[in-house]
């Protein structure tokens, strides 16, 4: 996803995107537990716990993908696209 502001990865976005909402509850806990423990060896990762690193990752996650879909509608419009780019990389 990471060329998605230049108009690519809207299907990775929306693949990604229902394999989330696929989760049930105490499957995106499980996920969460994975990713914060495999994520926990970094040294950018701060002390918290390893299910809440990895529910903040999941929740980015989701919030590219759905920006990228976004991004993705507003193909045929440049003049909105680029509004959204410029918005989007002020934050």
């Amino acid at each position: 996803m990471l060329r998605s502001p230049e108009g690519e990865g809207a299907a990775l976005a929306r693949q990604i995107l229902s394999a989330v909402d696929e989760m049930t509850p105490s499957r995106r806990v499980a996920a969460g537990e994975v990713i914060g423990q495999a994520l926990a060896g970094s040294d950018h990762v701060p002390d918290l716990k390893t299910q809440v690193v990895g529910e903040l990752w999941l929740r980015d996650l989701e919030l590219t993908a759905w920006r990228v879909l976004h991004a993705d509608r507003r193909r045929d419009d440049p003049d909105g696209r680029q509004a959204f780019l410029a918005a989007w990389t002020s934050t």
